[in-house]
């Protein structure tokens, strides 16, 4: 058995050890994915900051009943169900070409597979309210959309992604 006095220096490293062990890392994109998206298109960043992040979070974690746009999880091939609390994501799955083809629960926009299926959706439903919903230049909205796929680490085309190669550009 140790003595008392050696039993307080191994309580502090092993409490030490433990706390390391539960540090979280933050939601959202990471501080190198925010850097390299910044320095794609610093455009984007602003305006993400501007119009997208009171609702999407700093690091796109998503706020609320706002999804993440950035980091795990972000831009899923198909959304959370909006119509519980789960927090299920769909990643795969039929394409709904209307209401009736949709999985039970699933949101009511297409897949994203593309930058042009995230350009779509974003450029004609967002920023929020409704009110405010396309009112964006198109060159704003594919400036926050390659900012998006920088971010998460999505390989974009030189000069990033434009109408002429957005569905050419894989996001899953």
């Amino acid at each position: 058995m140790l003595p008392r006095s050696s039993l307080k220096p191994v309580s502090v490293a092993l409490f030490s050890v433990a706390l390391a062990a539960c540090t979280v890392t933050p939601l959202g994109a990471t501080d190198d994915g925010i850097a390299k998206a910044r320095a794609a298109s610093a455009p984007g960043a602003d305006l993400y900051e501007r119009e997208c992040s009171s609702c999407h979070g700093k690091r796109g974690e998503g706020l609320t009943t706002s999804p993440a746009v950035m980091g795990i999880g972000a831009l899923p091939t198909y959304p959370r169900d909006d119509s519980s609390s789960s927090s299920t994501i769909f990643t795969s799955g039929p394409t709904p070409t209307t209401d009736n083809a949709r999985v039970p629960g699933q949101s009511k926009r297409g897949p994203f597979r593309t930058a042009q299926d995230v350009f779509d959706y974003v450029s004609a439903r967002m920023p929020l309210p409704k009110s405010r919903a396309g009112t964006l230049k198109p060159e704003e909205y594919w400036a926050i959309v390659n900012y998006l796929l920088v971010a998460n680490n999505i390989a974009v085309p030189a000069g990033g992604v434009t109408e002429a190669n957005a569905k050419s550009v894989a996001v899953h």
